[in-house]
């Protein structure tokens, strides 16, 4: 217990010295298309508009007192709570004609202190579109039957997403169920199954934790930085029984120069690619303490990933394989103490400290030219191999979370201002 304190102790202190902050525009991305739906207003002066029977305001607070059925319900006001009391939005399927089609459930432009919650979001192209707003809680509604994309955030920051169904959304390639784009995002003890793609994340500084994903690709990283990915159940689709046992394609992928983001304790199990991938540019990410099993690749290193480290994570003996490419460099698969789990590793344990006496060969493939297909390689080793799977303990509790994460922040802000100084410093020399 003390080691394993340690090590998540350890991995926040390396995860201050390597932050890096990108500013993402995010002034393009999927804009608001215009009204296909009639509206219903909630007016920045609370007024709703036209007056409808279907709406009942109490103070700053409104709850749905019946159906909303072909109506896109348009929040403008602030500081307000919605209550959906269990009654549906309802899209009109017939009129979608594409992805940005406008057939929207709510939407909402630049609020900030707005609760959506007991609302069910039914047909329609997404359930509930956010751009450019702050301090938005979605909780406890669920989107299904017909709904493209449950959850759209565009340049948004601090946002609380918890105890939402997302069920058997009719998503396509670039269409999540649920587009993260912001920073200081928190999307927690959620249910994603039956969907083909899960979440998609950009920017930094958000939290994706405690999640169930069942779908084809669950969790998509771009351009994303300085994220915590924790405690997931990540798997593949259980109704696509004849891919058995792979029915997935990859369980986190790290597409483009996701940098300094931590993912640890997850469960990832059930993919025909890999558990893990990360793709063009990708440094500077540790991963720790996931359990990865049943899949045909564990994990997969592409295209200029520098500098990752993997540590206390479990690899059972049907997924101890690593794809590598050309021009990855610097991965660690320990921490300098202890390396991770694999269970086919047959080495010895003399001294009986939970780590092997010798160090375990990472067995590697790649695409190779010349013979047209795969090659085996040692791609690397673990000096310091567990003996025992790693049984990761419940995380403290969400407060302490975000306060250590808070600190996490404050001091690479302090870190990187400090080492800006440096390099001017010898510039000017």
């Amino acid at each position: 217990m003390e080691r394993t304190a340690q090590s998540i102790s350890n991995l926040l202190l390396f995860l201050i010295a390597g932050v890096l902050f990108v500013n993402i525009s995010f002034a393009s991305y999927w804009p608001d298309p215009g009204p296909d739906l009639p509206r219903i207003y909630i007016r920045n002066n609370g007024v709703v508009q036209p007056e409808t029977p279907l709406i009942e305001r109490t103070g700053s607070i409104y709850r749905l007192t019946g159906d909303i059925v072909h109506y896109t319900l348009d929040i403008q006001c602030d500081n307000i709570v919605l209550d959906g009391e269990g009654y549906a939005i309802q899209g009109n399927a017939s009129r979608i004609k594409g992805y940005d089609d406008g057939n929207n459930g709510i939407i909402m432009d630049s609020q900030k202190n707005v609760t959506i919650k007991n609302i069910n979001f039914e047909q329609g192209e997404t359930g509930i579109r956010i751009s450019s707003c702050s301090n938005i809680t979605l909780t406890d509604n669920s989107f299904s039957n017909g709904i493209y994309t449950g959850i759209t955030l565009q340049g948004s920051t601090h946002i609380l997403i918890e105890n939402n169904n997302l069920i058997d959304l009719h998503t396509d390639i670039g269409v999540p169920a649920a587009m993260l784009n912001g920073s200081k995002i928190t999307f927690r003890n959620n249910t994603l199954t039956g969907s083909s793609y899960g979440v998609t994340i950009i920017g930094s500084s958000n939290i994706v934790s405690e999640n169930t994903f069942e779908c084809m690709l669950p969790i998509w990283m771009d351009y994303a930085n300085s994220n915590v990915i924790s405690m997931n159940k990540i798997s593949g689709p259980a109704n696509w029984a004849d891919r058995d046992p792979f029915m997935g394609i990859e369980g986190i992928a790290l597409f483009r120069r996701c940098c300094n983001n931590l993912i640890f304790g997850n469960n990832i199990t059930g993919f025909v690619n890999q558990a893990i991938r990360t793709v063009f540019s990708c440094s500077n990410n540790i991963f720790y303490g996931n359990y990865i099993a049943n899949t045909e690749v564990a994990v997969s290193l592409q295209d200029g990933a520098i500098g990752n480290t993997f540590y206390g994570n479990t690899f059972p003996s049907d997924s101890c394989k690593v794809r590598m490419d050309d021009g990855v460099e610097g991965t660690s698969w320990d921490n300098g103490t202890i390396g991770n789990y694999w269970g086919d590793y047959e080495g010895t344990d003399n001294n009986e400290d939970g780590i092997g006496d010798s160090p375990y060969a990472i067995k590697g493939v790649k695409w190779d030219n010349d013979v047209g297909g795969d090659v085996s390689f040692v791609a690397g080793q673990d000096n310091y191999p567990l003996m025992n799977p790693v049984v990761i303990p419940e995380f403290p509790s969400w407060t302490l979370l975000m306060i250590t994460l808070s600190a996490v922040v404050a001091i690479a802000v302090v870190y990187r201002r400090r080492l800006c100084k440096q390099v001017w410093r010898r510039n000017e020399q």
